[in-house]
């Protein structure tokens, strides 16, 4: 397998860890509430480039907490077990 095809692979085990981590620790936040501990959103907020006749927006949050912390994690050692 070539590097870029491992970085992508990467790329996409890790969002998707994250995602569900934290959609876990929506889920059962209110049984476990230190799952939902987490510095709150991170991110660029309405970033804009208007050229006349075309408008760009765009904004990237990322909500963290506990359990997407946990996925995270879970989805790099799943990564190298691969």
């Amino acid at each position: 397998m070539n590097k870029h095809k491992n970085i992508g692979w990467l790329f996409i085990t890790i969002v998707t860890g994250v995602l569900i981590g934290s959609l876990i620790g929506s889920l059962l936040g209110k049984a476990l509430p230190i799952l939902t501990f987490g510095p709150g959103p991170l991110g660029i907020n309405n970033v804009s480039a208007d050229f006349g006749i075309v408008v760009f927006n765009f904004s990237f949050m990322i909500y963290l907490n506990l359990a997407g912390l946990i996925g995270l994690i879970l989805a790099i050692i799943l990564f190298k077990k691969i």
